[in-house]
């Protein structure tokens, strides 16, 4: 099984950025927990018919994608909330 170290290079290597260890931390217990799930839910082995390390560098690839989506789109909603409630204070709508 892959050691969190060389996962965390080859994710890195395959999304084209560093990652920082806390963030990858959630993705990979989260790929890995799926990767496992499926496989405990497949009847097969970790490795086994291709779902093994190759898969999980994917998944946990994909998983830091969605995180890093899904975060960009709450502190973007955020900054449009402020800045509509800034309008407002002021005097203005922004609707």
């Amino acid at each position: 099984m892959i050691t969190t170290s060389e996962l965390k290079a080859r994710v890195e290597k395959e999304v084209g950025t560093e990652i920082c260890p806390v963030f990858f931390q959630k993705a990979e217990n989260y790929a890995r927990r799926k990767l496992n799930l499926a496989n405990e839910r497949a009847g097969r082995k970790y490795g086994e018919d291709g779902y093994g390390d190759e898969y999980l560098v994917l998944l946990t690839a994909d998983t830091v994608r969605e995180m890093a989506f899904s975060e960009y789109t709450l502190i973007r909603s955020m900054e449009i909330m402020a800045a509509r409630a800034a309008a407002t204070e002021g005097g203005f709508a922004n609707e």
